[in-house]
């Protein structure tokens, strides 16, 4: 069962991001491709994943389990969908902890995942870990606007009132083909502008002067 570690940060309190943490329906808004597909029973929660893989588009409807510890500030989801149409099964278990960090907040994740099927090439090597890398920034971003939109609002000369949460829309479909070519722009922009070292360049200069000398004929060697 392969395992990754993710973190993020959000620029907002403990005390304000862990009773969002709870909230799944808030949650579930900011994570891309997720939806709830009926209400919460419990710890017991039932929802779906589209991911568009280039032209495979899979939508993973399951169901899943979410525990908090107050005391330790630290939960755990296990949760498992199907795809009947791709023939493909996930399964995943998130371990995760909110720490205090400066006036911020840091969410560690361990995830234990397991894809089997047609789309389990995706889940090997650096693929996946570049997925993970681009969803977990833009939940994290989404989460960020998410505190934003339900601050407190002040108003003068009265007690603090919270403002009020409007409904949360979904986020968008992850694409994966998007994030793929990405990857590979951003592969091919490192490989052409990082200089040679300057040894590198020294040798590689001396190696076009003897090519140049040696198709005009003329020896490198000084006269006497």
């Amino acid at each position: 069962m392969p395992t990754m570690t993710q973190t993020l940060a959000v620029n907002f309190p403990r005390a304000r991001v862990w009773p969002l943490l709870g909230d799944v329906e808030q949650v579930i808004a900011c994570m891309p491709g997720a939806s709830l597909t009926k209400p919460r029973e419990g710890d017991r929660i039932f929802g779906q994943m589209r991911v568009k893989l280039g032209p495979i588009a899979a939508a993973f409807a399951g169901e899943g389990t979410l525990t908090m510890d107050e005391a330790t500030h630290t939960g755990v989801i296990h949760g498992q969908g199907t795809d009947p149409k791709n023939n493909s099964r996930a399964k995943a278990d998130v371990t995760f902890a909110v720490v205090e960090e400066g006036p911020g907040t840091r969410i560690d994740l361990t995830v234990d995942f397991t894809l089997t099927g047609v789309l389990a090439q995706f889940s090997r090597g650096a693929i996946v870990q570049e997925i993970a890398n681009r969803l977990t920034a833009e939940f994290a971003r989404n989460l960020e606007t998410k505190l934003a939109a339900t601050a407190p609002a002040v108003v003068e000369d009265a007690e603090p009132v919270a403002a009020s949460a409007a409904s949360p829309e979904p986020a968008k479909e992850l694409n994966a083909g998007n994030l793929l070519w990405s990857m590979l722009k951003d592969w091919l922009r490192k490989l052409f502008s990082n200089p040679l070292p300057s040894g590198e360049r020294v040798a590689r200069r001396a190696g076009e002067g003897d090519a140049r000398g040696g198709a005009s004929g003329k020896s490198a060697t000084p006269s006497p």
